[in-house]
């Protein structure tokens, strides 16, 4: 009889441990939900682009066609498993030592077969065509396509529950939440709020849905492009100075060429010096563009741009 009780408070302990392993919810500040624990296989998650995945066990082989979704990878410890990325994934260092399969556009569909990948994270920026050519080879595609600070936090706890790092994964998203907030906290002191347009080149601007919209509306600022009908809108110079901004950021056009466009030398951005420049495929335009874990970083800079007279305090 005390053999048998033993072995059945050994079994009994070991489902409990094995429980303890299976994943575990955490809703954080935001309000999204961060994983704990061993993911269990098979696992089931919807994609951005509604898309519903099966990834029946944990992979060993991973492509990313998207510079950001590269980062979230390394972010999460599961840089190790990826065996390609695009020519423009170029960080962290890391990354540069993993083969190209070329651009996100345009990837080599030959050599990813080569590769012969479980999972591939794929982005907005590649083709339907190709998406679905990767499916037709049994590959596993998932969608990273954030449109707001949430939807990236949403990602990273995927690529943790995909590569079984959900612990790494929560890491990483509360210490992203914990530094969201301290800049959000910071703009709610601001006592007059400004308004800012977005050149994103060729006075294309962050419409409504899009990620920079989102950023500019947890800062306490007021994006110019916000009522326009397309997240990525193109706005006429006529538009830009009724609007009046009184921040000026661009992520592609040089200083001297705003200044120079006729009529603009009577908007508060030119004529107050706010005019924000981040110089194009530079570390400071990555991090504010790329929708990945240095993307608060990216915020950081825009606060700094918006409201130096509170966030260099």
């Amino acid at each position: 009889m005390r053999s048998l009780l033993a072995i059945f408070i050994i079994a009994a302990l070991g489902l409990l441990f094995a429980g303890c392993q299976q994943t575990t919810g955490t809703v954080s500040s935001s309000g999204v939900e961060t994983k704990s624990g061993a993911t269990t296989y098979p696992l089931t998650i919807t994609d951005d682009s509604g898309a519903s995945v099966t990834i029946e066990k944990e992979p060993q082989k991973i492509v990313s066609l998207s510079p950001s979704a590269t980062e979230i990878v390394f972010a999460v410890g599961a840089g190790s498993k990826l065996v390609g990325r695009t020519d423009y994934c170029d960080y962290p260092e890391e990354a540069l030592a993993v083969a190209s399969i070329g651009s996100f556009n345009a990837p080599n569909l030959e050599k990813i077969i080569e590769l012969a990948p479980d999972v591939v994270v794929s982005s907005d920026l590649v083709s339907d065509e190709m998406n679905q050519q990767l499916q037709a080879i049994g590959t596993k595609v998932v969608v990273f396509d954030p449109d707001s600070i949430d939807g990236v936090l949403i990602n990273i706890i995927q690529a943790g529950e995909i590569t079984n790092a959900n612990d790494a994964a929560k890491k990483v998203v509360d210490a992203m939440e914990e530094q969201r907030q301290e800049l959000k906290d910071k703009a709610a002191t601001v006592t007059k709020q400004k308004s800012v347009f977005f050149d994103i080149g060729k006075f294309y601007s962050a419409g409504p849905g899009s990620m920079l919209d989102s950023m500019l509306t947890d800062l306490n600022a007021k994006n110019i492009a916000a009522d326009a009908t397309t997240q990525w809108a193109q706005l006429s110079t006529e538009e830009i100075i009724a609007d009046n901004p009184d921040v000026y950021i661009s992520l592609y056009t040089k200083p001297e060429e705003v200044k120079a466009t006729p009529g603009f030398d009577t908007i508060n951005a030119i004529v107050n010096d706010q005019i924000v420049y981040f110089e194009y495929l530079t570390p400071d335009s990555d991090m504010i563009q790329r929708p990945g874990p240095r993307i608060i970083e990216g915020m950081a800079l825009i606060a700094n741009g918006i409201y130096p007279e509170v966030f260099t305090k």
